[in-house]
């Protein structure tokens, strides 16, 4: 037991930027410098082409990572497809999680 009134010691978060993993921060700062990834973000979300066209412009880390995609069950399905074939990221460390589809329910 510590003393009464001394503070624990902790360490420094090792992740940074409000606990976000040093490749996801890469890619946020990387997604607001360049313009040129831009998409029609008033296009329907289901079964999206742009939302897979805006992963193709990513400019990606050369280190393996895991990507997370959620949303419709379509579009993470193609962005999946996208960056497994063209980027040649491992499958498995492609997560998907479909949260909706058009017409279905109790997908969450």
């Amino acid at each position: 037991m510590r003393e009464p009134g001394r503070r624990r010691r902790t360490r420094p978060s090792r992740r940074g930027n409000f606990g976000l993993r040093p490749a996801v921060c890469h890619l946020l700062r990387a997604r607001r410098r360049s313009p040129s990834h831009s998409a029609r973000w008033d296009a329907s979300a289901a079964d999206s082409a742009a939302l897979v066209e805006a992963v193709r412009g990513l400019d990606l880390p050369a280190e393996p990572g895991i990507a997370y995609v959620a949303g419709e069950a379509r579009t993470v399905q193609a962005v999946r497809a996208r960056l497994v074939r063209e980027r040649g990221r491992p499958r498995r460390s492609v997560l998907v999680k479909p949260f909706w589809t058009p017409g279905e329910r109790g997908m969450e």
